[in-house]
């Protein structure tokens, strides 16, 4: 009967760490699906505040905050987005797999590496970091 404990309680452990294997190995596969679903990109979901820009060779950034000019962009989860720019905001649509967003009349590419994010065109680009 002693015997019979034994094999039952190394039975429970074999058992509880298979368990606890298969959720190792399920939570692992449900993060790679995230990082393959987003294409290993961050999310441009949420609000960017202003960093930095240039006009072409030019660092911009001092003349812009000079002036009051501290833009913030916010990126909705459904590809809409608003810029806002001391309080006069934009509306824009992007699409997150081509790292596009548009505007009326202008398409500006977007770079994302972590909390930074770049915005390229018309010979200007702008620097936010997530918030």
């Amino acid at each position: 009967m002693a015997d019979a404990k034994e094999n039952k309680k190394s039975n429970t452990g074999l058992i509880a760490g298979i368990i606890a294997g298969v959720v190792a190995v399920v939570a692992a596969i449900v993060i790679v699906i995230i990082i393959i679903a987003n294409g290993g990109k961050s999310d441009l979901v949420g609000t960017w505040k202003f960093v930095s820009a240039k006009s072409g060779d030019t660092d911009v950034s001092s003349m812009m905050t000079l002036l009051g000019v501290t833009p913030t962009i916010t990126f909705n989860s459904d590809g809409t987005g608003t810029t806002n720019m001391n309080g006069e905001e934009s509306k824009f649509t992007y699409d997150k797999d081509k790292l596009e967003m548009k505007t009326d009349d202008e398409t500006q590419k977007l770079k994302v590496d972590g909390k930074k994010l770049t915005i390229e065109g018309e010979g200007m680009s702008m620097e936010f970091e997530k918030q």
